[in-house]
């Protein structure tokens, strides 16, 4: 049993890390810069003793500033082509041979509706190399259905239905996986799943693939 860290990283997820990476590096970059700057100032600028600052003033090259502004348009073109490039994973796809499992949260536990009628508590089960698109409501309160190994999550809440998908590429069982992210109430911590992923040939023999 796996302890929820996943070998081969689905396409989903490691498209939402490498936005979640490119944001974390140019924002960590800009915040060295400035505070780098900031401090130079401060040093260069700084008043000795009974001599007064340096009041000369050096009008900035025209270069320079375009320099700049050519940097920051080129780092904000490219963090918005990926993020808006990241949109397709949030778009449920259509496509023949997807499976879709209905998700009931309720205090406190998961429960699993296969498309062949099985009802599972706390282990849902999915074939692998196959879009999965999950069906997420609740029949009490707010709940919040997740797996962060995946990078996906999504409100369950009463009479409302909630989609979200992904694919997973590695056969195996993750437990613990599926969590609930919104405080709920006093089992909010159990609120907790496995996550078991079979090959198509078990899936088909076990629940029956169908369409949707």
């Amino acid at each position: 049993m796996h302890s929820g860290l996943l070998s081969a990283v689905p396409p989903t997820t490691a498209t939402f890390d490498f936005l979640f990476h490119w944001y974390l590096f140019f924002g960590v970059s800009a915040a060295v810069i400035v505070i780098s700057m900031l401090m130079y100032v401060v040093v260069r600028y700084r008043s000795k003793g009974g001599q007064a600052p340096d009041q000369k003033y050096k009008p900035t090259s025209w270069k320079v500033v375009l320099a700049i502004v050519v940097i920051m348009g080129v780092v904000l073109a490219g963090a918005g082509y990926q993020t808006f490039a990241a949109f397709r994973n949030i778009d449920i796809p259509n496509t023949p041979g997807d499976v879709t499992v209905k998700v009931t949260g309720f205090q406190w536990a998961w429960g699993f509706t296969y498309p062949d009628g099985k009802y599972v508590v706390d282990s849902l089960t999915v074939p692998v190399d196959t879009i999965v698109v999950l069906n997420i409501t609740s029949s009490d309160v707010y709940h919040t259905f997740g797996i962060a190994m995946l990078d996906v999550k999504e409100d369950a809440i009463p009479g409302k239905v909630n989609q979200l998908w992904f694919n997973m590429t590695q056969m195996g069982t993750y437990a613990d996986a599926i969590r609930c992210y919104q405080l709920c109430g006093i089992g909010h911590a159990y609120m907790i799943a496995n996550l078991t992923v079979i090959s198509q040939a078990a899936w088909n023999a076990t629940y029956g693939l169908q369409k949707r």
